[in-house]
């Protein structure tokens, strides 16, 4: 019985040294993991050692400091966190598996949970003491004051809190993994970002990073048509390493790309050649890329500057921004700090220039960051400074990290990627309504280069953009090799002279934009006509005699005017001005009687097309003064007074509701709604439109569209909407080269629309 018991005895010992032995090599190896970063693979191994060992002190710190370090499960530390600052000690052993207590930095990752819980008073409780109880020569010691910042900016920021609208960009775009990074083409037809997911043909489901258990990061596409984003597809230059997109150029037509290749990580760019296919990444180089860790970069709009992030020696801390010039040659001069306005001895990352080349949003964890990185805005002065980095402001910034931040060429719209509860996955991505943010004062201009075979376009086809009223480059422009697309930022206050040119094809333009102009796009095609090369010769006798006809029409118009005393004399000079142009021209036509003039002609011909397209203009505008319909008393009406070149009419002003709401109680008792619209162009110069004329034109056209639509999505039948005349004319006084003097010219530059 004696030996029964000694024997139980030492079999219990051996089970109890075994279990010991067994638990003492899972800690090792879970806290091997965490000095190796690999956070979320020794989060299920701490978390299993703590299900035998709850009140473990030390095990509840790892535990709750993978839950710290991981993508979206940060707010799960807190209790873990909490438990272990219960028993701390400053003599901790890290590599002991029989360590018990907690080491005193509990208090500063309790902090910082708390903080992220938005827990602020308690957070700033836990980082005094801690801070209060360890030497100055502490790693964290000296990152105290600078979350201590932190949480009094976060209150003052969730105190006011920014008026925006978060939206998810929805299951299209966002999947169940990790999605963030998001760039946008400048019309923001284009979205491209970074992903974890499993790609489509799963070629992926079995390749993971030993360092976080998830997918390599690849690079995303889609496209919007007609307001429906497409389903992502893998562009072609994705590998099975790392590749994520940091940003792209403002034509569309560089990728800026990050790799990491198992070292510091550099800067590549890639061509778009044809269609959605990229050329082979080419790492940046002159003092671009370095031994230093290079994360994020973009360039200014006309593609003089790059700003990158790097570590390198020699900058304020950590992460900066630095900027390079581009040399004559093509290469890129020596890299510059852009300077402690910017940097701070934390971490910057994250930089996107707007395309007015003015704006720079970036991330920071200085400034006046509320928790982590946040994403600031500044500006360039007119010596070429950059303003005190402004916080953009709470929910956008969180008190977690808030990276990778890009916004609309408008500067009302933001997206940007981040966690929230009832998101997707990981991350999703987000896209913002800044409506209190002021519409950035550049336009627009876009377009399609075309064929008229339908042929695609020479490979050499280029847009050129010159200033013609002051010394700067002439900038180049690439359109979308798909389809001929081209996006182009123009500054208020200059003179453009564009063109467009493919072999063996060119056209020329002048666009005037105005300084007084808020953002705007002018879109060829539907604000002007698209650049279409290989059109057939225009044949000479069809052009006499449509211009006769016109002229007919013109003449009759005149004549009318002469006799019913009219006090509109500028228009019927200006017109007969057009008219003695025109017969000049068809005056030196008259001999043709087939297309063999056209050869070595199409000069005039192309002039003879554009005058006659203005006066068909001008004679719709002349001929709709007569209609006795349109003087007729009206039941309602609604009249809009635009800035120079504006032309849209506000759908959601009460007085055009009200005017719409009349509008169908009036059908209800006649069956039908009758309109009327009429409206006015000053003199002052339009080169967007060509003539003031066809401004006046286009507004009326414009005013008649949205009320047809306003209409039928009442439920009103589009048969009984009968537009009964469309008057359009160009009023006020002579210009005098005053365009700021808005009272004189503002009130010539209306619509007015009438409900009989």
């Amino acid at each position: 019985m004696k030996k029964l018991i000694i024997t139980l005895t030492f079999t219990f010992a051996l089970i109890s040294l075994n279990a010991q032995n067994s638990f003492s090599e899972r800690f090792l190896e879970a806290n091997t993991l965490i000095e190796e970063k690999q956070h979320n693979v020794a989060l299920p191994l701490w978390l299993k050692l703590l299900t035998e060992q709850p009140d473990n002190n030390n095990v509840n710190y790892k535990t709750g400091l993978c839950y710290l370090k991981s993508a979206n499960e940060k707010g799960k530390s807190l209790s873990y966190l909490e438990k272990a600052a219960q028993n701390t000690t400053k003599n901790y052993d890290p590599f002991s598996g029989s360590e018990k207590k907690a080491p005193f930095e509990s208090y500063f990752y309790l902090a910082e949970a708390y903080q992220l819980n938005y827990q602020i008073d308690l957070a700033k409780i836990n980082y005094i003491k801690f801070k209060d109880n360890v030497s100055k020569k502490h790693y964290l010691f000296n990152e105290v004051d600078n979350r201590l910042n932190q949480c009094e900016n976060a209150k003052q920021a969730i105190a006011k809190p920014v008026n925006i609208k978060i939206n998810n960009m929805g299951e299209i775009i966002n999947s169940p993994f990790a999605d963030y990074s998001p760039v946008l083409s400048i019309d923001e037809s284009s979205i491209y970002f970074t992903s974890r997911r499993i790609r489509n043909d799963s070629s992926n489901y079995y390749t993971k990073d030993i360092l976080d258990g998830q997918h390599y990061e690849d690079i995303l596409v889609s496209h919007n048509y007609d307001g429906q984003w497409t389903k992502p597809e893998l562009i072609n230059i994705s590998t099975e390493d790392h590749e994520a997109v940091v940003n792209i150029s403002a034509d569309g037509q560089t990728l800026f790309i990050y790799k990491d290749g198992g070292a510091n990580g550099d800067i590549y760019t890639s061509q778009l050649e044809e269609e959605d296919l990229w050329s082979e990444p080419v790492k940046l180089g002159s003092d671009i890329n370095k031994d230093s860790r290079e994360t994020h970069a973009h360039t200014s709009p006309d593609g003089n500057l790059l700003y990158f992030v790097s570590d390198r020696k020699g900058g304020l801390g950590g992460l900066d921004i630095y900027v390079c010039k581009k040399l004559p040659n093509g290469q890129w001069a020596k890299a510059q700090n852009v300077g402690e306005t910017i940097n701070t001895k934390y971490d910057e990352d994250g930089i996107f220039i707007h395309p007015d080349g003015k704006t720079m949003y970036f991330s920071s964890k200085g400034h006046s960051s509320i928790g982590g990185f946040d994403i600031f805005s500044s500006t360039m002065d007119d010596e070429g400074n950059w303003t005190t980095p402004i916080n953009i402001g709470y929910p956008v910034n969180s008190t977690d990290n808030d990276i990778f931040f890009v916004t609309s060429a408008d500067g009302k719209r933001g997206y940007y990627s981040s966690y929230y509860k009832d998101g997707f996955g990981e991350k999703d991505i987000y896209q913002i309504s800044l409506d209190d943010a002021s519409a950035k004062p550049l336009t627009l201009l876009t377009g399609y280069m075309k064929m008229k075979d339908g042929q695609p376009l020479p490979d050499d086809a280029v847009i050129l953009v010159s200033n013609n009223e002051s010394n700067e480059r002439t900038k180049e422009y690439t359109p979308r090799r798909r389809d001929g697309k081209f996006s182009i930022i123009l500054n208020p206050g200059n003179d453009y002279h564009i063109v467009y040119s493919a072999t063996p094809y060119k056209q020329e333009e002048d666009l005037y934009i105005p300084p007084v102009s808020a953002y705007q796009e002018i879109n060829r095609g539907i604000d002007l006509e698209d650049v279409l090369f290989g059109a057939e010769p225009i044949d000479g006798s069809e052009m006499v005699n449509s211009g006769r006809s016109r002229l007919d029409q013109l003449n009759a118009t005149l004549s009318q005017l002469d006799h019913d005393n009219t006090q509109d004399d500028q228009w019927k000079n200006n017109n007969r001005a057009e008219l003695d142009k025109l017969k000049a021209s068809l005056a030196g036509l008259d001999r043709i009687s087939d297309g063999d003039w056209n050869e070595g002609h199409n000069d005039q011909l192309d002039d003879i097309k554009v005058r006659i397209d203005k006066l068909k203009a001008s004679y719709i505008g002349l001929d709709n003064i007569y209609s006795d319909d349109f003087n007729k008393n009206s039941i309602s009406s609604y009249q809009e007074f635009f800035n120079y070149n504006s032309k849209d009419i506000n759908t959601g002003n009460q007085k055009y509701i009200g005017m719409i709401d009349k509008a169908i109680e009036q059908s209800k008792s006649t069956g039908k709604i009758k309109i009327s619209l009429e409206s006015s162009a000053s003199y002052v110069p339009t080169k967007t439109y060509k003539t003031n004329t066809q401004l006046a034109f286009k507004r009326a056209n414009d005013a008649k569209a949205k009320v047809i639509a306003s209409l039928v999505a009442k439920g009103v039948n589009k048969d009984n909407i009968v537009i009964l005349n469309i008057n359009s004319k160009v009023r006020g006084p002579k210009y005098k080269g005053d365009f700021t003097n808005k009272s004189v010219y503002e009130k010539f530059q209306y619509v007015t629309i009438r409900v009989h």
